[in-house]
């Protein structure tokens, strides 16, 4: 074996992540992510970052933005049953007319709506 041959694999496996794999599962959760308002499909992105034993590992989901963690993209691929709190924000009736909705807490129904999971379990290359 040439020297630095180790070196050499893991740039290909890091280029392969990065550049193929990971963009290709990404465009797929992209399409199949339901869009209400667009900040869970803003949220989608991947990143590739050295193992613990030095292999790169790909990281691919939904990741914090200027409001913070997507809090619901979990229970939007995988569905939610039981209490859930809704937060004091403001909404509009269908004339138009703004008002403030309390915060309370409500019993959900949640269907899963799988995104990230037939894009991570497709047969690829």
């Amino acid at each position: 074996m040439e020297d630095g041959w180790l070196g050499h694999l893991r740039e290909a496996e890091w280029m392969f992540l990065e550049q193929r794999l990971g963009p290709d599962i990404l465009a797929d959760m992209d399409r199949a992510v339901p869009i209400l308002i667009g900040r869970l499909r803003g949220s989608l992105a991947l990143q590739v970052v050295p193992g613990d034993d030095g292999v790169p590992e790909l990281q691919i989901g939904s990741f914090p933005d200027d409001e913070g963690d997507v809090e619901y993209a979990a229970p939007v691929e995988l569905g939610f049953h039981g209490p859930e709190l809704v937060r004091e924000h403001v909404s509009h009736s269908r004339t138009g007319t703004e008002f403030t909705v309390r915060e309370h807490v409500r019993q959900a129904n949640t269907p899963e709506q799988p995104y990230m999971r037939p894009a991570l379990y497709r047969t690829r290359y």
